[in-house]
């Protein structure tokens, strides 16, 4: 193997480091080494040279002898191999004197290529070649004015280089340059990509209807987007940066539990609009509104105690009314349903001749002699088989299309029981057909009611006993 490679060298220095590990704690002479490992004494003083100058192994003199010894301390070759940046050491005649595994990596060298001795502006390295680079070395080597560092992008690659350049002075090739380079491509991109998510977060915060107010553990408010200004009625940040956070709630002290607690909660809170008139704010706002109020501690790298929180709200006032009157009319819907002494079922199409129980009152319960909880569900026919009337069928077939109410003729629910019901269908907005029910069984009995007449001396059902659905 060529002893002016890098793997030529290391070989060499491992042939004397392993011969004085062997011979120690005896130090051996230049001599001794060079007959020993048969090579010359020129060629083994140049090695120990270089082996003294790393770090590897110590010098002790004896007179005129000198006796080498391995070194105690980590060799500076070990030490230098590890750093993270690619490093060229040059002679003053721009000769490559030294370079660490990070260079041969970085750069793409193939393990055995010459570079110990070669001139670096005869190697055409990726970076290293380029013209700047090159002339800001002689620079360096010339005395003259020069740049430390610069950067720059490798063409082929498309990869960002920091170059930082330095003078040296090797105990044994004397003054020469050193080149460091460091690849910033992956610091760029999280660089772009940390912006740009900053800038994601900035838009948000500036655009989101919702408002959002950073405060401090003491209540001093931080920032607060333009949305929640408009929502308490401000024109600007400094309005609101006079008040604490806590004068806003209803109850300071919800605020005040959230952050002592520490975790994220959804909570609803009354923001009262005098306060902040009472605290000298001038706010369009007056009176009490309800918000729906996200809470969030703001964590910090490295510490778990959080000092300082957001608040993300929307203005629930509207809808809390509208719920509040939907409440108020679905009671009094429910009030008139349960009490109202006429019988009301409603049914759910479920296909085009088919329907099921979806709800009846207290008073349809008694004139069908069932509970509630045996029909919701069911189909019709399953429960009043007797229900056979095609002429009823055709009245609630044009009621669903149509939209209009009608009566049907009177309902004999079971042919074994003398109860006679007359029936008022129409159709409800949500599709659903619905029925007010009039018990007409004296009536029927006594012939005041018009079906109770000669033409129709026993009442028809509902459905043909052909039909395998039930229709109402």
């Amino acid at each position: 193997m060529r002893v002016d490679t890098v793997d030529g060298l290391q070989e060499q220095f491992g042939r004397i480091l392993d011969l004085l590990d062997d011979r120690a704690p005896r130090g051996q002479s230049v001599s001794e080494i060079a007959r020993t490992l048969e090579m010359s004494r020129n060629s083994a003083a140049k090695y120990l040279d270089i082996l003294a100058a790393i770090g590897s192994v110590r010098l002790e003199r004896f007179g005129r002898s000198k006796l080498y010894h391995l070194s105690s301390h980590i060799p500076f070759t070990d030490l230098f191999d590890r750093l993270p940046n690619a490093i060229v050491i040059l002679d003053g005649d721009l000769k490559v004197l030294m370079a660490n595994a990070s260079f041969l990596s970085t750069l793409g060298i193939r393990q055995g290529r010459t570079l110990v001795g070669t001139p670096l502006l005869d190697l055409d390295l990726p970076v290293l070649a380029e013209a700047m680079v090159q002339r800001n070395i002689e620079r360096i080597r010339d005395g003259s004015q020069h740049l430390e560092i610069m950067e720059l992008i490798d063409e082929k690659t498309d990869r960002i280089y920091s170059v930082e350049f330095a003078s040296v002075v090797s105990p044994v090739a004397g003054p020469g340059i050193m080149v460091s380079l460091r690849d910033l491509t992956a610091t760029r991109k999280a660089d772009t990509a940390l912006r740009n998510a900053e800038r994601k977060v900035a838009t948000l915060f500036e655009t989101v209807p919702s408002g959002i107010i950073i405060f401090a553990a003491d209540g001093t408010i931080l920032n607060a987007n333009p949305a929640s200004l408009a929502i308490l009625g401000l024109t600007r940040f400094e309005q609101l940066s006079t008040v604490n956070v806590f004068a806003l709630p209803c109850v300071p002290a919800t605020l005040e539990e959230l952050i002592a607690r520490g975790r994220t909660a959804e909570i609803e809170l009354a923001f009262a609009f005098d306060r902040l008139r009472e605290e000298r704010v001038l706010t369009s706002r007056s009176g009490v509104a309800y918000f729906n109020v996200v809470f969030t501690p703001i964590p910090r790298e490295g510490d778990d105690r959080p000092d300082e929180f957001a608040i993300l709200f929307k203005d629930i006032t509207r809808d809390r009314q509208e719920r509040k009157d939907l409440t108020f009319r679905e009671t009094r819907y429910h009030g008139f349903f349960e009490d109202i002494c006429n019988g009301v079922i409603i049914l759910e199409r479920t296909g085009p001749e088919m329907f099921i129980f979806k709800d009846l009152n207290r008073a349809a319960e008694g004139f069908l002699r069932v509970r509630k909880e045996d029909l919701v569900g069911r189909p019709v026919l399953d429960v009043f088989p007797d229900l056979d009337n095609p002429a009823s069928q055709m009245i609630v077939q044009r009621v669903l299309e149509t939209g209009t109410s009608a009566f049907l003729p009177p309902i004999r629910y079971r042919k074994d029981q003398d109860l006679w019901v007359w029936h008022y269908i129409f159709t409800l907005p949500s599709g659903e057909l619905a029925s007010f029910m009039i018990e007409i069984s004296g009536e029927m009995r006594t012939g005041a009611h018009p079906f109770a007449t000669a033409d129709h001396p026993h009442p028809p059902g509902l459905l043909p006993a052909s039909s395998p659905d039930p229709i109402a």
